[in-house]
């Protein structure tokens, strides 16, 4: 007899906990969030990536009614705040914005890295992708290209090119332009694009594959000489693609994911996948980062991995074929 009320107990116990368990995650998720949430950039204050990520905080805390915050992590060629990130808790508090060197790159550069890509992080969304541009300061003399390749050859090292660090998307464009043509150039790392772009303008490096100077190109203080890609990007019509100059197999461009830390509850992830979708989608919320030179993606989880799941198959082999890596 006691045996039989103490299996039908059980029982009970199990049937009842099983049906709280969806209820209180739903729970949980209605009433998140209830206090401040961050987004973590691992970036320098100052760039488009950073430009970015307060335009959808912004988004995000009027949806929400709580303030979003931004928080610049920068170093570690984005592994400071990428890490930061991974180790926080799971709750949807803290977000991060993803690179393609911290999603992508770093683990093809490093031997040894404090988080995993594909098992400390639960991805939301792409957010946005960008093409890349080749800038560079008066000073250089080419006016297109083919150009630029020719003098480049002619002066191999002689000209310096900025990036956000080892992996990052400027860089790994620059590699492909160098891979593809067989110039030399030497490669300058910077912690953010801001810094950079003041390098650039003052002429301390010369050439940069980059989107946030397109405001110095239309001022003529830098030239653009041509964007990585197939096609003429629609918001800067008069500047020719690399493909009608004659480089028909070299598109390069960049991109920003959102992630949270491995184990988000499923219902806080859609919520913010959700949320975030419906920020992207808001005119004037495309409008602010079209004037970066960003085009708002969105999507879901899934599409986000099977996205990344390609992009470090070719950011891998770029990598591969220029024996870049960084030691500790």
């Amino acid at each position: 007899m006691l045996r039989s009320l103490r299996k039908a107990l059980i029982s009970f116990v199990t049937v009842v906990g099983l049906g709280l368990v969806p209820v209180w995650t739903e729970a949980m998720a209605q009433a998140w969030p209830q206090r401040p949430v961050t987004i973590i950039v691992p970036l320098a204050a100052g760039g488009t990536a950073d430009g970015v990520a307060r335009v959808v905080a912004e988004g995000l805390g009027e949806r929400w009614g709580v303030r979003v915050n931004v928080e610049n992590k920068s170093g570690g060629n984005a592994i400071i705040g990428t890490d930061a990130v991974a180790k926080s808790p799971a709750d949807g508090y803290t977000l991060s914005m993803g690179l393609i060197t911290s999603q992508a790159a770093n683990p093809f550069l490093f031997d040894k890295l404090p988080y995993n890509v594909d098992k400390d992080f639960t991805g939301i969304t792409l957010l946005a992708t960008s093409p890349i541009f080749l800038v560079v300061h008066p000073s250089v003399p080419a006016k297109n290209l083919q150009e630029f390749i020719a003098y480049a050859k002619a002066n191999p090292d002689k000209l310096s090119f900025a990036t956000t660090g080892y992996g990052s998307s400027f860089h790994l464009a620059t590699e492909q332009l160098t891979q593809r043509t067989g110039i030399k150039m030497t490669h300058v790392p910077y912690r953010g694009m801001g810094a950079a772009v003041m390098d650039l303008l003052a002429g301390n490096i010369q050439v940069a594959m980059d989107v946030s100077t397109m405001a110095q190109v239309r001022e003529g203080k830098l030239k653009a000489l041509g964007v990585a890609s197939a096609k003429r990007y629609e918001g800067e019509p008069d500047i020719a693609s690399f493909a009608e100059q004659g480089l028909s197999d070299l598109e390069a461009g960049t991109w920003l994911s959102l992630h949270a830390p491995a184990g988000l509850p499923a219902d806080i992830r859609d919520r913010i996948n959700a949320d975030v979708n419906a920020v992207l989608a808001k005119p004037e919320i495309r409008a602010r980062m079209l004037t970066m030179h960003y085009v708002p993606a969105g999507g879901s989880a899934a599409d986000l991995d099977s996205f990344l799941k390609t992009e470090r198959a070719k950011i891998g082999e770029i990598i591969k074929v220029g024996n870049i890596k960084i030691q500790p």
